[in-house]
């Protein structure tokens, strides 16, 4: 198993992800549409992820460029934030 990332980096990484998706985590999770265990699962599938300097990199890309419509193919939660993006779309 990978050494995992600082808990805090990457917290913020996956709340940085959803705002640039245009994912609100926290309305998601009062909604009932993310469950604690899988929020959980959100932020250590990304303190597991090699990727976390690429992503900083994009997250900073995408801030200047504003919200883009997914996650990058790379990022581990691409498929959970692509559902909640649907979701928040409906």
């Amino acid at each position: 198993m990978p050494k995992l990332g600082h808990i805090h980096t990457h917290l913020n990484l996956v709340r940085r992800m959803g705002q640039a998706t245009g994912v609100d985590l926290s309305e998601a999770m009062q909604a009932g549409q993310v469950t604690s265990p899988e929020w959980a699962d959100m932020v250590t599938n990304c303190r597991g992820c090699a990727c976390a300097d690429s992503c900083k990199g994009w997250l900073d890309r995408q801030a200047l460029a504003g919200r883009t419509d997914r996650a990058p193919d790379y990022c581990e939660n691409t498929a959970t934030f692509a559902r909640l993006a649907r979701v928040a779309a409906e």
